[in-house]
């Protein structure tokens, strides 16, 4: 059951780094900005700020299988229509699709591993989970690239689609349900949140969506930086792609040191200075492979970041606080690439990755606040 929870959340970070992998085909053929590239990669992560809070009221209605199969279905054929889109308005409906179906998907799987872990090694079975979203990504970098160039731009997009399409073969034929779960009943009340709990999720939020995008950024537009400086689009794609592949071993290791360090929050304070550093290093120039690296070594402790809402929700708020933790995460997912492409419009290809560094350091005042507020709150 793992298995395929790491199948299906790979394959939606696989098919989120499609449309940045063939970023500069995309722009030579349909003609695109960097604007329109970047509002076409965030575009993926848009419904999330819609259907992050009713998603977890359809798993409850109708099951968690048939969650993840219509999120897979999304995925798919929203993949077909940015493959078969000859313009970026209709790439751009493909994309949404696949979004909405994304966001069905990731928010359905975390509740997948916790019923069948419970009582097991939760913590292990979700660092696996987590650690599959960087393991698509770091597949996308490094083959879609070099399908784009030997084929098409669209023959890479379908390739990212198979990955969904077979995700939902095997969920269809393989998942079943850990036993009976438990099913609330249909008058139950789901709205169920104090107002300090809302202010401290949202601060979590805020710090969880700031890191993230700036991750997004680095691989995202790192690669194109690297492009406009004479890389291939193969090799660029191979040099940024360092930073998600060790962070697939990376990040799952960080959670497990913070789970047995006291002095936590500097950890997780090194966790987002180190990477914001290494944006910066790449914009300026010099051996991106290295920087890479390091990114991918720095970024282990953010783990902690994720944590949050846990410390600051009770049991019966939980489901009302994550809705609203990942409402949150998806909306500025969603914004960030599109700033950055009116960035490099504007500026240069560099200006992305500055953003990235400043939105890394943007995560540290949301932390600061949220510890204050936390402190004050429990001593009250």
């Amino acid at each position: 059951m793992l298995a395929l929870v790491v199948i299906a959340r790979t394959a939606v970070g696989f098919q989120f780094q499609s449309v940045a992998a063939v970023g500069p085909f995309l722009v030579a053929d349909l003609g695109l900005t960097y604007a329109a590239l970047g509002t076409l990669i965030g575009l993926y992560q848009l419904p999330g700020a819609a259907l992050a809070l009713p998603g977890g009221l359809l798993g409850t209605r109708f099951g968690d299988r048939a969650v993840v199969l219509l999120g897979l279905g999304f995925m798919t054929a929203g993949g077909v229509g940015v493959a078969m889109g000859d313009s970026w308005l209709v790439a751009a409906g493909g994309r949404v699709v696949s979004g909405a179906g994304a966001v069905l998907v990731n928010m359905q799987l975390a509740k997948i591993v916790t019923d069948w872990f419970a009582e097991r090694e939760l913590a292990t079975a979700l660092g696996f989970m987590l650690s599959s979203w960087p393991l698509g990504i770091w597949l996308g970098l490094a083959a879609l690239g070099a399908v784009a160039r030997a084929r098409s731009w669209q023959a890479a997009i379908l390739v990212s689609t198979l990955a969904a399409a077979l995700a939902f073969l095997l969920m269809l034929l393989g998942y079943r349900d850990p036993g009976a779960p438990d099913r609330a009943p249909a008058a139950r009340r789901w709205w169920v949140i104090t107002g300090r709990e809302t202010g401290l999720v949202m601060l979590a939020g805020v710090a969880w969506a700031s890191l993230n995008a700036g991750f997004i950024l680095y691989l995202s537009f790192g690669p194109t930086l690297l492009v406009e400086r004479g890389a291939t689009p193969g090799g660029a794609n191979l040099a940024v792609g360092w930073a998600s592949l060790l962070s697939i071993v990376t990040v799952p290791l960080g959670g497990a040191l913070l789970d047995r360090v006291r002095r936590r929050d500097v950890v997780i304070t090194l966790g987002l200075v180190g990477p914001a550093v290494a944006c910066g290093a790449l914009a300026l120039g010099g051996p991106a492979t290295l920087w890479s690296v390091l990114l991918g070594l720095l970024i282990a402790p953010v783990a902690g970041v994720v944590a949050l809402p846990g410390e600051a929700l009770s049991p019966p708020s939980r489901n009302t606080g994550f809705g609203l933790f990942y409402t949150v995460f998806y909306a500025g997912m969603a914004l960030t690439p599109a700033v950055a492409g009116y960035l490099v419009d504007a500026r240069g290809e560099p200006a992305a990755l500055w953003l990235a560094t400043g939105l890394w350091l943007a995560a540290l005042p949301a932390l600061g606040i949220f510890r204050a507020l936390q402190r004050r709150w429990s001593m009250a």
